[in-house]
This record gives C-alpha cells, sequence and structure tokens, in this order.
C-alpha cells in the first residue's frame, strides 16, 4: 500500500528525533531535511517544528545539534550545508 504525504512526513519526523537524540552529524541532519524538502514542507515549517523541540533540551549538546540543523533550515551556515536555497527565515 503506497504511503500517503503524511505519512511520510510522520517518518520523516521520527528519523530527525531518534538523529537529534543520537547528536548525528551535519550531513546526516542534511539528509533529513532534504527529504522534508523533497516532500514538500516548507523551510518554515520545519523550522517551527525545531523550534517546538528546543525547550525541552535546556542547554546542552542536545541543543546544538538542533540548533546546527535550524541552521541549515534558515540558511544561516555555508552555502554548501544549505537546504532551502532560495529562503532564508
Amino acid at each position: 500500500m503506497p504511503q500517503t504525504t503524511q505519512t511520510i512526513i510522520a517518518d520523516i519526523d521520527s528519523e530527525l528525533v531518534a538523529a537529534l537524540d543520537a547528536r548525528a552529524g551535519l550531513l546526516t541532519l542534511r539528509a533529513i531535511l532534504l527529504r522534508y524538502k523533497a516532500s514538500g514542507v516548507t523551510a518554515a515549517q520545519v523550522a517551527g517544528l525545531l523550534q517546538e523541540l528546543r525547550p525541552a533540551t535546556q542547554e546542552g549538546p542536545l541543543e546544538d545539534v538542533i540548533l546546527d540543523a535550524l541552521d541549515m533550515v534558515t540558511g544561516w551556515c555555508t552555502p554548501q550545508l544549505r537546504v532551502w536555497d532560495d529562503q532564508v527565515i
């Protein structure tokens, strides 16, 4: 049975949370973010999700990983890591 867009995005959400918990590297996070983009999710939607995850992390390594991902979403990173080229939030 084919997956719906909502199911695909839920799968990506789970993958993102697992990668954040594992303190995944930048390239792993970027690959996940690219899946969001390919699924039609906007940069603003992903930025909102990452912002929702931040308060629970306090300051520390997990927040650092979330902020790294947020930088790739919002364009505050090198052009090679930027996911949504045409948009800076």
